[in-house]
C-alpha cells in the first residue's frame, strides 16, 4: 500500500496518543481536516486517505472493506510505534474503523468512535446499496447523504472523477453490513456519537454499538443533522476528548 494513506495533519514529535480519522464515502484527508486541527496537539491527528481520491486519484478504489482494514491495520501499527491507537470514523468510515480496530487485535485501540453510523450486525437501512444504479441516481442519494453539492449535477467532467471511489466506498460498506459474518467484540471502549436531526440513523441504530465491545460504551448527542465532519467538527473533537482517559 502507498505510505500516503496516512497523512499526518500537524508536525509532531513522538505523540503519546495517535487519532486516525476515517472520512465518509468517497471523502479524504480534506473532509477530517477541520476536525483533525481542532483535536491537535493531543491527540495527534492523522487523517486516512484511501486510494482513488486527492493525490491518490489515479490509483483504483479498493471495494472490498477487509482487505482496507487488514492494510490499514498493518500501516497503522507502523505508523503509531508505541504511541496509544485511538480509531475515529464518520458514515461509513465508522464501519471501516471498526474493521480496522478488529484487525489490530491482540494491540487494543484506546477507544474505538463512530458517528452518524449504524452499528454492524443491524439491519441495514442505509442507502450504501445505489452503488450500482445509473449516474443520475446514484449522485441524487450521495447529494441527499450530504457528500456532494447538488451544484456538481451540472459538471459531469467533476462527477467523472470522483465517481470510482464514491462507488467503491458505498459498495464496500454495502456489501460488507450485508454479509453474513460474525460481528467480533472488540475489548476496546466504544463512542457513539449521533445527530439529533439524522434521519438516516435511529437510537437503536447506534445502541446496538453497545454489542460491539466487551469494554464500556458511551452515546453523546449532537444537535445537528448527518453530516457532522463538515458542520460540526469543534463538537466532535470535545467529545472525543471527553471520551478518552486523561493522560498521565
Amino acid at each position: 500500500m502507498s505510505e500516503n494513506w496516512l497523512v499526518d495533519l500537524v508536525p509532531t514529535e513522538r505523540p503519546k496518543r495517535v487519532a486516525y480519522l476515517f472520512p465518509h464515502a468517497g471523502a479524504g484527508v480534506s473532509a477530517v481536516l477541520a476536525l483533525g486541527r481542532t483535536l491537535a496537539p493531543d491527540p495527534h491527528p492523522v487523517a486516512i486517505r484511501l486510494p482513488g481520491r486527492e493525490s491518490l486519484l489515479d490509483e483504483p478504489p479498493i471495494a472490498d472493506l477487509p482487505t482496507l482494514a487488514e492494510k490499514l491495520s498493518r500501516a497503522i501499527r507502523t505508523h503509531a510505534g508505541g504511541a496509544q491507537i485511538i480509531l475515529y470514523g464518520h458514515s461509513s468510515g465508522s464501519v471501516l474503523a471498526y474493521e480496522t480496530a478488529r484487525a489490530l487485535q491482540p494491540k487494543t485501540a484506546t477507544l474505538l468512535a463512530a458517528s452518524a453510523q449504524q452499528a454492524p450486525g443491524t439491519p441495514v437501512r442505509t442507502t450504501a446499496g445505489c452503488w450500482d444504479r445509473p449516474d443520475n441516481e446514484f449522485f441524487a442519494q450521495v447529494i441527499a447523504d450530504g457528500y456532494l453539492p447538488a451544484e456538481l449535477l451540472n459538471t459531469p467532467d467533476i462527477l467523472e472523477m470522483v465517481a470510482p471511489a464514491l462507488r467503491a466506498d458505498y459498495r464496500a460498506t454495502h456489501q460488507h453490513l450485508t454479509t453474513a459474518a460474525p460481528w467480533t467484540p472488540l475489548t476496546s471502549p466504544i463512542l457513539t456519537i449521533r445527530a439529533t436531526q439524522d434521519q438516516t440513523v435511529t437510537e437503536e441504530d447506534i445502541a446496538a454499538w453497545s454489542t460491539l465491545t466487551t469494554n464500556h460504551h458511551t452515546t453523546t448527542l449532537i444537535t445537528a443533522g448527518h453530516n457532522l465532519l463538515r458542520d460540526h467538527p469543534t463538537e466532535l473533537a470535545h467529545a472525543l476528548h471527553h471520551a478518552l482517559p486523561s493522560t498521565p
